[in-house]
């Protein structure tokens, strides 16, 4: 197979206008990833506007259904949407990582386009739900909140602590509670949906902790010591206004351990004043 670059693959891949097309060059790129050549003097192009831009309705957070209770198809439809909407967001958070940071080790690449590979598995599993129960990923609005903070972070070792190890650390704290409000349900879909959050909850593991790797790997370059790790991570946290939703009424203490975080970062965490989400 004749070589390909990278980063215009991803490039391509980010500015997909179409779920369809933005998985399928995912998985072509993971599946043949060893036929990838890497042009690290390849330009950065800004990323203007993201893929769902082109078929959702961008609403205010606070304006956006979240399915407060499963009884109808349509309370069902609207959290598996808001989930879906989470993962295929989480595709481009992925994506952004390989193709914004260059001159990284060959892993570096290969671990987040195992997790952008994850994350469509995710979302076209969500989708196929959502498809169960008559409507499709775009019938409801959507935020840009992952997005922004992806555009608005572009230091290598601030973008690992807020993402993967931020926003996706959150994840393994909600999905305790997903799973028992889904439980809670009488809902015909339920069983099906408890197998797709418990699939996600191993996988994000797994991408937190990759997460965990390379945060650590970068305090190595930039000699910070082991012991002002806890502190530099929440610090970082505090410089971008990161905070918890509502949702994470505690820690997933076991995951996050799991996961790669230390006890002393768990209780810096509990201990900082990240107060809750209040979109407008």
């Amino acid at each position: 197979m004749e070589s390909k670059s990278l980063f215009l693959a991803i490039f391509s891949a980010l500015n997909a206008k179409s779920t369809q097309e933005k998985c399928a060059i995912v998985q072509e790129i993971w599946t043949n990833f060893q036929h990838f050549s890497r042009d690290n003097d390849c330009e950065i192009l800004p990323l203007e506007i993201p893929t769902f831009a082109h078929f959702c309705q961008i609403l205010p957070p606070k304006k956006i259904p979240q399915g407060k209770f499963l009884k109808t198809d349509l309370n069902v439809a609207h959290l598996l949407h808001s989930l879906a909407h989470i993962e295929f967001s989480a595709i481009d958070l992925a994506l952004d990582c390989v193709y914004r940071f260059r001159n990284l080790p060959l892993c570096y690449y290969q671990d987040w386009l195992e997790v952008a590979s994850e994350e469509v598995k995710h979302f076209l599993a969500l989708e196929n739900l959502l498809h169960s129960l008559g409507f499709k990923y775009g019938d409801f609005g959507v935020h840009t909140l992952l997005f922004d903070s992806m555009k608005n972070c572009d230091v290598l070792l601030d973008r690992i602590a807020l993402i993967p190890r931020g926003m996706e650390a959150v994840g393994l704290d909600v999905n305790p509670f997903l799973c028992a409000k889904v439980r809670s349900s009488t809902h015909k879909i339920k069983d099906a949906l408890l197998e797709v959050l418990e699939m996600i909850l191993r996988d994000e593991i797994s991408h937190v902790s990759k997460g965990n790797v390379w945060f650590h790997h970068i305090c190595d370059i930039k000699k910070i010591p082991q012991n002002a790790r806890p502190s530099t991570y929440v610090e970082i946290l505090k410089r971008y206004n990161f905070s918890f939703p509502k949702a994470n009424a505690e820690f997933n203490t076991q995951a996050r351990l799991q996961a790669g975080f230390t006890q002393a970062e768990l209780t810096l965490l509990k201990n900082a004043s990240f107060t809750s989400k209040n979109p407008k």
